[in-house]
């Protein structure tokens, strides 16, 4: 299998390298720095002791936290021993070989496994029959599998009917938007992890005069970071006035 550049890598008792989990740098995207907002149910719900069969279909838009949410899982399972996979199927849009060789190693490893982004995987006769066979493998090994998508399971169809029962029968959660409250938090919390401090002044004024989708302002709190490292100076109004724009 070819790895992508950036991913934290487990060697299995077994053997070979048998983990892959892609992780977005500077960030870490773990579940102790995910800004709960008023998700605190579903946090606790990707938490369960392993030993009996849990299985949790997340669904919110792109930028809501899904990725975040998952990988965290999937760390902390990591940090306690737990063997994990974790499929990001959007990586593999171009090398439907590689997202076939990732799900047959969700089919047989992992006591964890999370499958991002599933609707890459409707559709195609091989995917779906190897994420049945995960599904199938962690019910009866005690496991847990999390799935998601931007819609609950009964929006998307899959070709196999037991497949679309199985994704159906899992708990479902929708992933809450943060406020802006929250989400001033969440940009002080990831300048914080960078090294910097975003002041009260400007994030008021950043979110008074900014966009409110919170892909966008993680993208522009890229753009500031970058402005900041190259031009040696710390974030302030003028600054995200002279590089936003806003």
């Amino acid at each position: 299998m070819v790895l992508p550049a950036c991913v934290d890598r487990i060697e299995s008792v077994a053997g070979p390298l048998q983990f892959t989990l892609a992780i977005e740098h500077p960030h870490q995207q773990r579940l102790e720095n995910f800004v709960v907002g008023e998700n605190a149910e579903l946090l606790a719900a990707l938490q369960p002791p392993l030993g009996i069969f849990s299985g949790l279909w997340m669904s919110a838009s792109v930028g809501a936290g899904r990725s975040h949410l998952m990988r965290g899982r999937c760390l902390l399972a990591q940090q306690s021993g737990v063997k994990v996979h974790y499929v990001g199927c959007a990586d593999y849009v171009k090398n439907a070989g590689l997202l076939v060789n990732s799900l047959q190693l969700a089919s047989t490893f992992g006591a964890v496994v999370a499958v991002d982004d599933v609707a890459l995987v409707a559709g195609d006769s091989v995917c779906e029959e190897l994420l049945m066979a995960t599904y199938q493998r962690l019910l009866e090994q005690g496991g847990q599998l999390l799935v998601s998508h931007e819609q609950a399971a009964t929006y998307l169809e899959f070709d196999m009917p037991d497949l679309n029962s199985r994704m159906r029968s899992l708990l479902h959660y929708h992933i809450q938007p943060l406020d802006d409250t929250a989400k001033s938090d969440l940009l002080q919390q990831r300048a914080f992890a960078r090294g910097y401090v975003l002041s009260e002044a400007v994030v008021k004024y950043w979110m008074s005069r900014g966009p409110r989708d919170l892909g966008a302002l993680l993208t522009d709190l890229d753009v500031l970071d970058r402005a900041s490292l190259v031009r040696q100076q710390a974030v302030t109004i003028p600054l995200l006035k002279q590089v936003l724009g806003y």
